[in-house]
């Protein structure tokens, strides 16, 4: 089963050049970042591409990028989220085309951080607002993130602080009001999640 995206399939990727990550493109390969038994991203300038690389993806892997992508449209344009820009075929198999979060991941930057000096807690307290920030506008653009962890937060210097990007939107759920019980016990979800960020985030040790 093959779902055909934007009235296209891809066996090549070429005619994606203006995408940048995950696509051959005049000569110039796509790297493999990250790769597991369901799933392959693929990085190419500043577009990233992620593979369904399972023989026979399940309706329900295919309706999930689908999601990501509404996901991303739906959400303003100030919130830090992956930027989806399309779904449709690569080499064959279903993917999604997104923007580069430039940064590196709030797991790598809290590995590199325990090997320098200069992390204090002045820096942590920087990467805490920026998250909690993101995390925010996500609930005010009427969105709970709903699988908030340090391998989805990337963190980029702007302006002499952090940003911080979420990716993968594949979980995240629209609510339409904050007074419904399902956006207030959802949201408690990125709550306690947050939480858990914090509490590795300032521990030192």
């Amino acid at each position: 089963m093959y779902l055909s995206y934007s009235g296209q399939t891809s066996q090549t990727g070429a005619e994606d050049k203006d995408s940048s990550d995950g696509a051959a493109d005049n000569g110039t390969t796509s790297q493999l970042v990250y790769q597991n038994n369901s799933i392959a991203i693929y990085r190419l300038k500043d577009t990233g591409i992620k593979v369904l690389a399972a023989p026979n993806p399940s309706e329900e892997q295919l309706l999930k990028m689908v999601h990501e992508h509404n996901i991303s449209k739906f959400l303003p344009s100030t919130c830090r989220k992956r930027h989806v820009i399309d779904v449709k075929g690569f080499k064959g198999d279903p993917a999604v085309y997104f923007q580069w979060a430039r940064g590196e991941t709030l797991t790598q930057w809290l590995a590199e951080a325990q090997q320098r000096s200069d992390v204090d807690l002045n820096v942590r307290l920087l990467v805490a607002i920026a998250i909690t920030e993101t995390l925010f506008k996500f609930h005010d653009g009427g969105v709970v993130y709903n699988s908030l962890s340090p391998n989805n937060i990337v963190l980029d210097m702007f302006e002499g602080s952090y940003v911080a990007t979420f990716i993968d939107l594949s979980e995240a759920m629209i609510f339409y009001s904050k007074d419904d019980e399902f956006a207030r016990t959802v949201g408690m979800t990125d709550l306690k999640c947050l939480g858990v960020i914090l509490k590795e985030l300032f521990h030192t040790e």
